[in-house]
């Protein structure tokens, strides 16, 4: 069996630190790819603006700091799914609410959504009426409970918007008016 010498030691050295190298690259680069993807992550979330000044406005927000791509919008209503954004399911279930005169910003399959960016849905009149009608049709959890109580909606069954989207590289996010956080999908 040969015996190591200085020459031999020396190379054994330069390639365990070679190898090093190239797994410290690697992992830096994993990371490097993580930071980027995490840097265009949109995060939509459904709520209910209302004061005297703009109204009642049923939003889109886009929080987050990328795009979001709309896959798909849909309410969910007594057990079934309609294939529409907030303001056709309105003026479809109650069109009496809709002749007050309703504003409206379609969110439908192909929309983008800016970082940053928020969309006023439906915007239903200043009258106190026109929030008991929001409240009463939709469940929406950014609304706190003491409205719901306040306006005597609460309980029944309340619709529940539904919106689909993607981020830039490819992740799915569904977005329900009665939670808080999308959920991954």
């Amino acid at each position: 069996m040969a015996k190591f010498d200085a020459d031999k030691w020396l190379a054994m050295s330069a390639m365990i630190v070679s190898v090093g190298t190239l797994a410290a690259l690697s992992y830096q680069s994993l990371l490097m790819r993580d930071s980027e993807r995490a840097s265009k992550l949109p995060y939509l979330y459904i709520s209910l603006q209302s004061n005297n000044v703009n109204g009642n406005i049923l939003q889109l927000t886009n929080s987050g700091i990328g795009p979001a791509l709309i896959d798909e919008v849909h309410v969910e209503f007594k057990g079934q799914t309609y294939p529409t954004d907030a303001y056709d399911f309105i003026v479809g279930q109650k069109p009496d609410f809709a002749k007050s005169g309703l504003g409206v910003d379609k969110i439908q399959k192909g929309r983008l959504i800016p970082a940053g960016v928020t969309i006023q849905m439906v915007e239903a009149g200043k009258t106190p009426d026109a929030l008991v009608g929001m409240l009463r049709l939709f469940e929406i959890a950014e609304v706190p409970r003491e409205w719901y109580v306040g306006t005597k909606t609460n309980g029944g069954d309340k619709a529940v918007l539904a919106i689909t989207y993607t981020s830039v590289y490819g992740q799915r996010w569904r977005v329900r008016s009665d939670r808080i956080v999308p959920d991954s999908l």
